[in-house]
This record gives structure tokens, sequence and C-alpha cells, in this order.
């Protein structure tokens, strides 16, 4: 028994049907009988019931499908592992990152990375946290960097940071005589804010209802910048992570830290549960947690 017969059994046993079965295994009917008597043959039982239109597994070949397919998973796993052993230099990655944090320290992450494994091909792919779990779970990505929390029945997390939230105010803005603010102290504000595909519009939203009141939200955006710009303008108030408002230059506007026991920013490096984790991943993890650790050393 080898793992090509177990191949072709599985995909009968799928099909129930040996015309159909062949055919997604692009061999010839009577070849793909030959290989399933044989090991029927070799086994001493019958696997298949050929009396019934559709076949029909046996008891034994039931118990046969089940295991035989964890076996041919397990099969490509270890190719697939022993291939990146010998490989770990070659690869690509398809990684979604939301442009708050593309913009905050992905550069760096991205340059070093590429140095130090130049044959790894990055492929990034700018969306909202939301859409990158989502492509995560269907397999468009193998790789995410998202604000926590996220879904941990379906997607493993790896925290790489945690940092302060910041209002942005006008520069006149009454609030700026204080050294931070309350998330209470924002319920007549008029609030700028990342559109609806970002983790964040609905970290604020929430974080509001439980200071017992609804934002009053007058404009949303997928640029941060260009709320920091509408801020300047008076149009309303913003929040934002730490790390991207260090290349605010803008005398229009002004940051003040949110003091808030539990609202933080706090960013994963995310993948599917259960799929395999080759060593580009691998590599690209443990890259990105060195990055993140000089650059946030007491985080």
């Amino acid at each position: 028994m080898d793992i090509r017969q177990l191949t072709y059994f599985v995909q009968v046993a799928k099909c129930l049907n040996m015309t159909q079965a062949a055919k997604k295994l692009h061999v010839s009917q009577p070849a793909l009988s030959k290989v399933i008597k044989n090991l029927e043959n070799e086994l001493d039982v019958t696997l298949i019931d050929r009396s019934s239109n559709p076949l029909t597994l046996t008891d034994a070949g039931a118990v046969l499908a089940a295991e035989a397919e964890q076996l041919i998973q397990s099969f490509d796993a270890l190719s697939q592992s022993l291939y990146d052993t010998v490989r770990l230099n070659k690869g690509n990655i398809r990684i979604g990152i939301p442009p708050v944090i593309g913009t905050s320290f992905f550069p760096a992450i991205i340059a070093s990375f590429r140095e130090k494994y130049p044959g790894i091909q990055l492929t990034l792919i700018e969306e909202g946290a939301k859409t990158v779990e989502r492509s995560l779970l269907d397999g468009t990505i193998e790789l995410g960097i998202v604000i926590l929390p996220v879904n941990e029945e379906r997607i493993t997390a790896i925290p790489i940071v945690e940092e302060t939230y910041m209002l942005v105010v006008p520069h006149s803005h009454p609030l700026t005589k204080y050294e931070y603010v309350r998330v209470q102290d924002l319920k007549h504000e008029s609030f700028v804010l990342l559109n609806q595909t970002f983790m964040l519009h609905d970290h604020i939203l929430s974080v509001c209802n439980q200071a017992g009141f609804v934002p009053r939200v007058t404009f949303q955006s997928s640029q941060w910048d260009f709320l920091i710009e509408l801020v300047g303008l008076q149009q309303g108030v913003t929040i934002l992570p730490r790390p991207i408002l260090t290349r605010v230059q803008s005398n229009l506007v002004k940051q003040i830290p949110i003091d808030h026991p539990t609202f933080r920013w706090r960013v994963a490096i995310v993948y599917k549960k259960q799929r395999y984790v080759s060593y580009s991943m691998k590599a690209f993890i443990e890259h990105t947690q060195e990055v993140m650790s000089s650059l946030f050393p007491s985080k």
C-alpha cells in the first residue's frame, strides 16, 4: 500500500463513481479500477460494493477512506516541510495589512526582511482588519497584521505591540488644556473616524457605548491622514494610535492621551488555525517580533 493507492481510493470514495474519479485523477478508468482492485487484494478486504449505483463503501472502505484522507494531508504537510527545510530562502508570502498599521512601522520590517531573505517574495495587500480576517479564512492570504481582538476559535494571534490611543483635536480645542482625557469627556464631540472596514471603528463605538453615550460620527474615511486634515479644519475630533501620529507635523492639531485601562492599541500577527505554517512564514513572524522588540523595547 502506497500514497498513490490511497490518493486514488480517497477520490473514488468521494465521487462514488469510477468514471468521475478517473477524470479528476487524470487517469483511465481501467487503470484506476486496477489500482483499487490491487489495494483490496493487498489488504485482503473488499472496500467498495460495486453492485450498487452509485458505488457504496463497505464498512472497511469507510474506515480506510477517513484514515487515508488524514494520512494524505499529513504526507502533503511533510513534503512541504521537507521542501521548506532545504529551500528556506525561497517562497512567497501574501500578507494583509491595514493602512494604519502599514504606515506605522512596516516599512522598516519589510526592508530588513528583504535584506535578510532576498529570495522570499512578500506580496502586501492593504485592507481593513475585518477584510484581512476574512481573507485569512478563505485562503486569499497566509498572514495578516491586525488589531486585536480576533476570532480566536478560527485564528491564531501572536501579539507584537501594545500602545496608547490618542485623541486628536484642533489646536484651539478646550480639551487641549488637559494632560489626558477620559472617554466620557468626549460625549459632546463630533467624530471623524476610519470607516467600518477598520477594527478601530468598532472599538471606538464600543468604548463610547460603555462610557454611556453613542458617538456622533460626522465623517468616515479609509485614510488616516485625511482625518488629521479634517481635524485641523475643525470638522471634529478623531482617535488614532500613538505610533502613526509621530508622522504628524501639523500645527493645527494637538494630541492628547486617552486614559482608559482596556482601550489600547494591541497589534498581532495572525494566521488561520490548523493551517501549515511554512518556514518562510515562521521566518517572517520571528523577524517581525525581533524588529518590534527593538522599536518598542518597553512593551
